[in-house]
C-alpha cells in the first residue's frame, strides 16, 4: 500500500513514528507537514506554508479582537464554526496555500490511503480531501491532544473519513465515531536503563505547560523531601527532544508527568519514553481511565498526594526497579508503533 500521512507538523513525533512503522510493515509511506516542528523531531516533506503556525494566527485573532474557540466538555461534541473575520482569513490563506500545494498534486494523488492528523485538510474549504474521496481513496483521521477539546471537528473533513481514531481517552466520551488507539512509539529505539548506585535519586519532569502538568505541586513536594532523602529534581523544559531523551537515559530514576486533569487526563509520549527506558513513571489517571487500562504500570498520583507517592518510591529501591521493568514490557505490548500501525491500516481497509 502507498500511505500518505498529513499533519500541520510532526506532532510529538507521532506522525513520523507511524510512517517508519508502516515502512517496516512493507508499505510505501511519506509524511507531509505544513511547517517545521520546533523540537528537533525528524522531518520528511515540509511545505513551509505561510500563515500556518498557531502563533501567527493567534496574533491575527488578537489584532481583530476575535475570541478563542469554545472549549470542549467531556460529554459535548463541538464543531469548528469560525467567525466572519476568521472565515475571510482562511479563504485568503487557502488561495495562497492552493498555489503552493498544486505543485505537489500528482504526488499527493498517487497514494492509496491518507491519514489526517487532527482532522485538518490542506485547505479549510476541504477541496483536496473531497477530491480524494471522489476518487475512491481510503481516508483516516487521528486526533492527538487538544484539537477536539479546543477547536472541535471540521465537518467536511470528517464526512470524508472511513475511520476516525484518537489517542485521547476522554475523546471517546463525546465523539460517537472515534475509536481509541494506543499512542504509537518506536519502543525498540529506546535503550533500557541499568540502575546503579548514585549519590542522588533523580526525579525528572518535562512540562510543556506548568499549570496543566501541576509543576508547582511537584516542586512543593520536592522541597519537603529534599532534606530527608538524597534526591534532586531536574525540570526538562524548552529543550531539544534528543537532549531530553539523553538526560532521561543517563540521569532519570523517577519520571513525573502529569498531576492534574486540566489538560485532559492520562499520559503521553513523555511517559511512554520513560517507561520504554524502564524508568518508574508517575502520572494522574482518573477512575475511568484506570478501569480502561487495569494492567497499567504507572504510579497513579495527583497534586494531592504526590509527596506521599514520591516518598514511597524514594524509600523502596526494589519497587522502583519492578515498576520500571514492567513498564518496558507493557509499552512493548500495547504501544509498539508497528502493532498500532498495522491495526490502523487493517481498520481503514475493512470498509
Amino acid at each position: 500500500m502507498k500511505i500518505l500521512h498529513i499533519s500541520s507538523e510532526n506532532i510529538a513525533n507521532v506522525p513520523i513514528t507511524l510512517v517508519h512503522a508502516h515502512r517496516r510493515l512493507g508499505h510505501y509511506a511519506r509524511l507531509i507537514t505544513f511547517f517545521k516542528n520546533s523540537y528537533g523531531f525528524e522531518e520528511d516533506i515540509v511545505l513551509n506554508l505561510p500563515f500556518s503556525k498557531l502563533k501567527t494566527f493567534s496574533g491575527i485573532k488578537k489584532l481583530f479582537k476575535i475570541g478563542t474557540y469554545n472549549s470542549v466538555g467531556k460529554t459535548e461534541l463541538k464543531y469548528f464554526n469560525p467567525k466572519l473575520i476568521e472565515r475571510v482569513f482562511f479563504n485568503i490563506r487557502d488561495e495562497f496555500w492552493k498555489r503552493k500545494i498544486s505543485r505537489f498534486s500528482n504526488f499527493i494523488n498517487s497514494f492509496d490511503i491518507y491519514i489526517y492528523y487532527g482532522g485538518l485538510d490542506f485547505l479549510r474549504n476541504c477541496e483536496i480531501i473531497r477530491e480524494l474521496k471522489k476518487k475512491g481513496k481510503k481516508i483516516g483521521i487521528i486526533y492527538l491532544g487538544s484539537d477536539l477539546r479546543l477547536r472541535g471537528i471540521i465537518r467536511c473533513v470528517e464526512e470524508c473519513a472511513d475511520r476516525i481514531f484518537t489517542v485521547e481517552f476522554d475523546h471517546t466520551f463525546f465523539h460517537p465515531r472515534v475509536e481509541y488507539i494506543f499512542l504509537p512509539i518506536d519502543v525498540w529505539s529506546l535503550r533500557t536503563k541499568e540502575f546503579r548506585k548514585k549519590e542522588y535519586i533523580t526525579i525528572c519532569h518535562a512540562p510543556t505547560n506548568r499549570f496543566l502538568k501541576g509543576t508547582d505541586y511537584l516542586i512543593d513536594a520536592y522541597n519537603e523531601l529534599k532534606d530527608r532523602y538524597p534526591v534532586k529534581l531536574l525540570i526538562l523544559e524548552n529543550m531539544n527532544h534528543n537532549d531530553v531523551l539523553k538526560i532521561k537515559y543517563e540521569e532519570c530514576d523517577i519520571l513525573v508527568d502529569q498531576l492534574t486533569d486540566f489538560g485532559g487526563f492520562g499520559y503521553g509520549m513523555n511517559s511512554l519514553e520513560s517507561l520504554g527506558m524502564g524508568i518508574p513513571t508517575i502520572t494522574y489517571l482518573n477512575e475511568d481511565y484506570e478501569k480502561f487500562i487495569p494492567d497499567h504500570p504507572f504510579i497513579n498520583a495527583s497534586y494531592k498526594n504526590i509527596k506521599e507517592k514520591l516518598e514511597e518510591l524514594l524509600r523502596d529501591e526494589k519497587l522502583r526497579k519492578n515498576k520500571g521493568f514492567y513498564g518496558r514490557l507493557w509499552v512493548e505490548k500495547y504501544h509498539d508503533a508497528q502493532v498500532v500501525g498495522r491495526y490502523i491500516i487493517d481498520r481503514i481497509n475493512e470498509d
